[in-house]
């Protein structure tokens, strides 16, 4: 009996800590799984899974059935072929899980780090960038200048001067060939032949094509957003797990508030009107038409649509009722 407690009491622990990570629960499986191209719901989703399983079990009686005509042993084997089928389901869909989560866990990471940058100042992104690039390897870093989109900073890496250079701009606005070519300028200034580049958006194809043409007298390197990305993920300046729960959390919540809103649209009081009379009309119109019974039913959804967007507007008027102003007002006069 004491082996048992304790196997119990090991089994509700680790139950209990499973619990706690929420990268583990059942919405953020859910998260994990949903992909652009794949449009599906919760619902469709389950449909598709048992309708496929039942395809596979009837399938399989049918080619066994007519094999053997025998109907218990065609029933055995079909229960044999889908049992086999959903446990190596079960493991390919464990297995492509995995590799959901960590790269969308990296995605929402590099979301909220590209976000932190962009609401950075000045100072505190010239205290990033030096934080960066001293983790990579650089020493001396010396700060020289910026103005309100770039910061320029000099610094050692293997016994040779480099020039650094930080544009800070959004996804929209890519680094031009005018601004590659000032940084090359700022490089002649101080005799520097060793430069990097680095930009939180992109460069444009010109700027790409420029960098083969002075690489023989000048080495400058270009880091776009993706790479830096990738070199703070690298110096494991990623946000924690913690953090990265978070904001899966926000993402999560932000859906089911759009599905509120599509809820509040799809039961809208306006549309109690619509719903009634469109039902009393496919009412009269069933006793006119050949199709009776399938007007009847329609009638009968609509009907209860009207049932449930009335109840649904009487819940909400009781529950939020609208502040008034004057309500509003009150708040200030905390201040």
């Amino acid at each position: 009996m004491k082996k048992i407690e304790k196997w119990i009491i090991k089994f509700s622990e680790i139950y209990k800590n499973f619990k706690k990570n929420r990268s583990n629960s059942r919405r953020f499986k859910t998260f994990y799984s949903s992909t652009q191209e794949d449009k599906r719901n919760d619902i469709a989703k389950v449909i598709d899974y048992v309708l496929w399983r039942c395809f596979i079990f009837f399938i399989t009686f049918t080619l066994f059935f007519l094999k053997n005509a025998n109907i218990y042993s065609a029933i055995m084997m079909a229960t044999m072929v889908s049992c086999i089928y959903h446990a190596i389901s079960i493991k390919i869909r464990r297995g492509k899980l995995n590799e959901l989560k960590i790269e969308k866990r990296r995605i929402v990471a590099s979301q909220r780090v590209y976000k932190e940058i962009l609401n950075k100042t000045i100072d505190e992104m010239k205290e990033y960038i030096t934080t960066i690039f001293t983790k990579v390897g650089f020493t001396e870093i010396q700060y020289i200048n910026n103005d309100h989109k770039s910061i320029v900073l000099i610094a050692d890496y293997n016994d040779h001067k480099t020039m650094l250079s930080c544009y800070t701009y959004k996804n929209d606005f890519d680094v031009e060939l005018k601004d590659l070519k000032e940084f090359l300028c700022q490089l002649i200034r101080e005799n520097i032949k060793k430069g990097i580049f680095v930009t939180t958006s992109d460069f444009t194809k010109d700027c790409y094509d420029y960098l083969n043409q002075i690489n023989e007298n000048y080495n400058i390197i270009l880091i776009n957003k993706e790479k830096l990305l990738k070199i703070i993920e690298g110096k494991d300046m990623f946000p924690s797990e913690q953090e990265i729960d978070e904001a899966i959390e926000n993402q999560i919540s932000k859906r089911k508030k759009n599905w509120g809103r599509y809820k509040a649209a799809a039961l809208s009081n306006k549309k109690i009107k619509g719903y009634f009379t469109l039902s009393i009309f496919l009412m009269v119109a069933s006793l006119y038409i050949p199709y009776t019974i399938y007007y009847i039913v329609v009638a009968s959804i609509t009907m209860f649509l009207t049932i449930i967007t009335f109840i649904f507007h009487i819940h909400n008027k009781e529950n939020n009722q609208e502040e008034k102003w004057e309500e509003i007002e009150s708040l200030f006069q905390n201040l």
